[in-house]
């Protein structure tokens, strides 16, 4: 299937995508902030998709999407978040992110973002 890191400060929500997507049978790495991801990303060539809340202590995903446009500009980075505003949405675009998915969210919205992006096909349209 594939690997996905999920990068939440809430860790109930955290362990559970993990639980979840684990099921799916994808392999699951977690970090709790986005300097976490670094790390991880980092010494693991083999993620194939990020899913990152978009606000966190010590480094949100704009940030985190900013460093990895230097190290992982291939890496498909799926924003979640509970404030999609449209400066939100525009600025996570603008600094390369593959989608952005607003809480509270339906998990098979999830799923299938991140199985187009490991598919590289373009992010699923909106109903």
């Amino acid at each position: 299937m594939g690997t996905v890191l999920v990068v939440e400060d809430e860790k109930a929500l955290r362990e559970g995508l993990k639980r979840l997507l684990s099921r799916q049978g994808y392999k699951v790495l977690t970090a709790e902030n986005g300097q976490d991801a670094l790390n991880i990303v980092g010494c693991n060539t083999e993620i194939d998709v990020m899913l990152c809340d978009l606000k966190m202590p010590v480094m949100g995903a704009i940030e985190l999407l900013e460093k990895l446009g230097e190290s992982r500009p291939d890496l498909p980075v799926v924003i979640v978040t509970g404030q999609g505003t449209p400066e939100n949405i525009l600025e996570c675009r603008l600094k390369g992110a593959y989608e952005l998915i607003t809480k509270p969210f339906r998990i098979d919205d999830v799923l299938l973002t991140i199985e187009c992006a490991i598919e590289k096909l373009p992010p699923p349209k909106k109903l």
